[in-house]
Order: structure tokens, then sequence, then C-alpha cells
């Protein structure tokens, strides 16, 4: 049996630790700049894991791509600029912060430039190397 943790089981188990990290009333709860932070390694996890788990990173940018179809000129760094300031001005639960961060980190990393795609490229050549 394989021991290792995997691409796929870490965005799960961030996953995992943003939707009960995120719960009101548990015993343990996230700071608003923890859940971005893991939501934000999560998204790029997402979309370096391949299937099943790329089935999220494909969602959201199916979504984004039917943005861009609603408005015809939005671009990837138009739409996460607009998911920006939804995470920095609206009024958000923990929840919605993660879902946010997620959404915000697969459409920047699935873009193929800039800095998240750079994350979720390490991400996938540390678990190449580990495996």
């Amino acid at each position: 049996m394989d021991m290792h943790l995997g691409i796929g089981g870490v965005a799960l188990a961030l996953t995992i630790a943003l939707w009960f990290g995120t719960a009101s009333g548990g015993k343990y709860s996230l700071s608003w700049g923890w859940t971005l932070f893991l939501a934000t390694v999560a998204g790029c996890a997402y979309e370096a894991a391949g299937e099943p788990f790329s089935w999220v990173s494909d969602l959201i940018l199916d979504g984004a791509g039917m943005a861009g179809g609603v408005i015809p000129k939005m671009t990837a760094a138009g739409l996460c600029m607009a998911l920006v300031l939804i995470i920095c001005f609206a009024k958000n639960s923990l929840r919605k912060l993660a879902l946010l961060g997620v959404a915000f980190t697969t459409v920047a990393a699935g873009a193929e430039a800039g800095p998240f795609h750079f994350l979720a490229q390490r991400i996938e050549t540390i678990a190449m190397h580990w495996a």
C-alpha cells in the first residue's frame, strides 16, 4: 500500500480543514488570514492534482468561462481582480471566504502565468520528487 499523501490528498485535507475550521461553534476555528492562506494552497493543489481532483478546478474554470461569455472582454486577470475585491470589501463569512479563496487561486493558477501558476507547478514538482 502506498503511504504518501499525494497532491490530491493535500487538496482534500485542506478542504476538510477549511470546511470544519470555518464552522461556527467548533472547538477550533481558523482566522481570516489562515483561511485565505489554506484556501490559496488548496486551490493550487486542486490545479496540480490531476484527475479526479481537477474536477474542482475544471468546474471553477468552466464557471469563469461562462462569466467570459456574459462579459465578452473579461479576462482571467479581470475575474481575479473582481474576486479579490469581493474578498476584501464584501461582508463574507469564513466559509464563503474559503470558497472564494479556492476559486480565486484556481482561476489565477489556470491562467498559466503569474505566481499562482508557479505555485501550482512547484507543488506538482515537489510531489513528483517525493513519490
